[in-house]
């Protein structure tokens, strides 16, 4: 049974650890530590009988596209977070000009079948509220139109290392109700605009809004885009490490928490200081 990579929940390795990545996909392996034990260390083989996909997470996947000719031997999609924040929110970019721009390089080189796009987490604050997200996606929805698969929705959840960092920014950011009037006619605006650019829309771990308003619920590891993109046997198992609401199926994640250099104050991967896996 071949495995599905996921690079990564961690850390944004397709913009900043890409010579990284390729070194180890050149040796076929990669040592991947459990970041809650780090005695116990896996050794993982990177030939392409034995990976079935490589789903790859970024704020910007230029840094690859150089070296895409190493992969063709494999299956694999980009997951791409364009949102618009800007600074403070995002203080190392790409600003919103330029994640748009490396995000159609990506999908002029590799078609839409290989590219998602990610407007998450949504953030409802004083400054962004719902009114900023309505319009802010109708620019970045007519920027993106048909140039991915499908476009993901997920609104921000609770850390207590996330909080703290929006909350020394100046940002008040409420726990989420998922049942409210305003997140269901948020999402339901949303939905309409991503319509009229022809983008199919999806929901990330939230089960209550797919229940409510009867959107797509695609995995992020989703085992129908890989079973598409694939020829190698895997398990379609629910990964049940995720948090709840999650359909991803089972996975290893590469790469290190902390180890992101972009400081994003709502990310859930920035907690502390580490080394990237060896």
């Amino acid at each position: 049974m071949a495995i599905v990579v996921s690079a990564s929940r961690r850390t944004d390795i397709a913009s900043f650890y890409t010579d990284w990545f390729f070194e180890r996909l050149g040796e076929g392996f990669v040592d991947v530590v459990n970041p809650w034990n780090p005695r116990q260390i896996r050794h993982l083989s990177l030939r392409p009988e034995d990976v079935a996909c490589f789903v790859f997470w970024t704020r910007d996947a230029s840094p690859m596209l150089r070296n895409l000719s190493l992969l063709e031997k494999y299956a694999f999609y980009f997951q791409v977070t364009v949102n618009g924040y800007g600074v403070p929110m995002e203080p190392s970019g790409p600003g919103i000009e330029a994640g748009i721009s490396a995000l159609k390089a990506l999908s002029s080189e590799l078609g839409s079948r290989r590219v998602v796009w990610r407007y998450d987490p949504i953030l409802l604050t004083e400054q962004y509220n719902s009114v900023w997200h309505v319009e802010n996606f109708k620019r970045l929805a007519g920027e993106i139109g048909e140039r991915v698969r499908h476009c993901v929705l997920s609104f921000y959840d609770s850390y207590m290392h996330s909080d703290k960092r929006l909350s020394k920014a100046g940002y008040r950011v409420a726990p989420v109700d998922r049942a409210s009037n305003e997140v269901r006619d948020l999402v339901l605006a949303l939905a309409s605009i991503a319509s009229e650019n022809g983008l199919p829309l999806s929901l990330c771990a939230e089960p209550e809004l797919k229940e409510m308003l009867g959107l797509e619920h695609y995995a992020c590891i989703d085992a129908c885009i890989i079973g598409e993109l694939s020829r190698l046997p895997f398990s379609s198992k629910r990964d049940k490490n995720q948090r709840k609401g999650c359909h991803c199926i089972e996975s290893v994640d590469l790469g290190s928490y902390g180890t992101c250099p972009r400081g994003c104050l709502y990310c859930y991967a920035n907690r502390c200081k580490a080394n990237i896996s060896q």
